[in-house]
């Protein structure tokens, strides 16, 4: 049988405790990601201080677009105050990339219209619309105006209503 023994001061405990309680946060943090997709803050492009041409071409560039700067179109459009159907459901489109237009009703907005290269869909021409309110994206979508054409939004795989 062997005795151990060792002068233990109070700070010697708190590092311990620390060091253990770093460790143990360490081994949670690491064990909850296992299995799922890494999403990084810095792949989301943020919506805010959006001003420039090269601003919102870089903003679609976050989602993987590529967009043509010089076919650039501008629309002042006012959001109605209020939704028809077809509003409402290119509302639900919005909501379900964590933008909603209902907060804007009755307000002026800026619609930049972008013609957009390599759509997965093979299909031509595809537009994006990035839509503005005081420097911040505040919604948008990608879409072929075809009459079988579709329109999504930003995600590259994000499925059309």
């Amino acid at each position: 049988m062997f005795i151990f023994t060792a002068k233990l001061t109070r700070k010697k405990l708190a590092i311990g405790i620390g060091a253990v309680g770093a460790l143990l946060i360490g081994v949670i943090i690491l064990m909850s990601g296992r299995g799922k997709a890494e999403v990084s803050a810095a792949t989301i492009p943020s919506p805010k201080g959006v001003k420039t041409v090269e601003d919102r071409v870089a903003y679609l560039a976050a989602y993987g677009w590529t967009a043509d700067a010089l076919t650039e179109e501008c629309q002042e459009v006012v959001i109605p105050k209020e939704f028809d159907n077809a509003f409402e459901e290119y509302n639900t489109l919005q909501k379900g990339q964590g933008f909603d237009l209902t907060k804007y009703k009755g307000k002026r907005i800026k619609r930049y219209i972008y013609q957009v290269a390599s759509h997965p869909s093979g299909r031509s021409p595809v537009y994006a619309s990035v839509l503005i309110h005081k420097n911040t994206v505040i919604g948008g979508d990608l879409q072929n105006p075809s009459p079988d054409g579709f329109i999504q939004g930003f995600e590259k795989n994000a499925p059309s209503p």
